[in-house]
């Protein structure tokens, strides 16, 4: 059974998650102010000025987008590595509140990485390269930011990574997903009690466990089906914790803090607060780019090649720059 990881989840959750975090604490600090005025005369001053939030508009790209890499990891006990077997690219629109997300299979090869270059391993294999090469998780994810920049030919501003056990924790801490199936869903190979992955057609609530199988389970149909539903995940994720408001969010922060490996600013809170806000995550466009338009399977083995040209077209359609 393939190594499969969901994390998709992970950027949206930092959207929502920082922003609610912002907010509280920014209620939190007015309290404190309150609360230690009258201690005023025996506080020692801070060393360094607290520096001010960041703006949306400083948080987005020379594009006017906010865009993200989202990696879910295949990392647990007994795994050796971190092949990211979740690649994502999300994006969204802080005017008209439209949300895209792109995803390339894992076995895909041959992806152009730099001026005449191309990785031409499973691309599910380049940040674990990179983090050997460099023995720096965040030095890695900044590189395999880079690569993929040039790959698709557009701007990504920021990185976000988790693994199996974050991701399962993550959706237990906001109650679990609520998702919506055309068909049925039977995957005995899913390790979930007895007889494994069985869910019925409509809408359906999925713990972390569940939700982790419904995002790696690809034996009942394909790998790029698998990739749809990871999609759908990130999307029931982020609109199940906008849902819950600020008051249910402290212990989740910290969480997502823990679990989550990004070079989001945190003073970036109250601005990724408000794109989250008025994202329409429930209508979000959905790619991934398997064989046909965007890839072209390989002869003989289970890997795919991208139809570098046909793939950069759509990222400057449906990632160009904002006027």
């Amino acid at each position: 059974m393939s190594r499969v990881l969901l994390g998709l989840i992970s950027a949206i959750l930092v959207f929502a998650l920082s922003g609610c975090a912002g907010l509280a604490a920014g209620a939190e600090g007015e309290a404190g102010a309150r609360n230690g005025a009258k201690k005023a005369k025996v506080e020692q001053p801070t060393p360094k000025p607290t520096k001010p939030p960041i703006k949306l508009e400083d948080l987005l790209g020379s594009d006017g987008r906010l865009t993200l890499l989202i990696l879910g990891t295949d990392a647990r006990e007994g795994i050796i590595g971190h092949r990211t077997d979740a690649i994502i690219v999300a994006t969204i629109d802080p005017g008209s509140g439209k949300v895209a997300m792109v995803s390339l299979p894992r076995d895909t090869v041959n992806v152009p990485i730099a001026p005449g270059e191309a990785y031409s391993g499973r691309i599910n294999s380049l940040f674990w390269e990179y983090e050997r090469a460099t023995g720096k998780t965040k030095e890695a994810l900044r590189k395999t930011k880079g690569a993929f920049a040039y790959a698709f030919g557009t701007e990504i501003d920021y990185y976000a990574m988790v693994d199996f056990n974050g991701l399962v924790r993550l959706i237990n801490s906001i109650g679990g997903i609520d998702v919506t199936l055309d068909e049925p869903l039977i995957d005995p190979t899913m390790h979930l009690g007895n007889k494994g992955l069985k869910l019925k057609a409509g809408t359906r609530h999925l713990d972390g466990k569940t939700a982790l199988a419904y995002s790696r389970s690809r034996h009942s149909d394909s790998d790029y089906d698998r990739s749809r539903r990871q999609q759908q995940v990130i999307a029931a994720a982020a609109e199940k914790v906008r849902s819950r408001g600020l008051s249910a969010l402290p212990a989740l922060v910290e969480l997502t803090r823990k679990k989550v490996v990004t070079d989001v600013p945190l003073r970036s809170a109250p601005a990724l607060y408000e794109l989250a806000m008025g994202a329409k995550l429930k209508s979000p466009k959905s790619i991934v780019l398997a064989p046909g338009r965007w890839a072209r399977p390989l002869a003989g083995t289970y890997t795919i090649a991208p139809r570098v040209l046909e793939v950069q077209k759509m990222f400057d359609r449906v990632f160009k720059p904002l006027d």
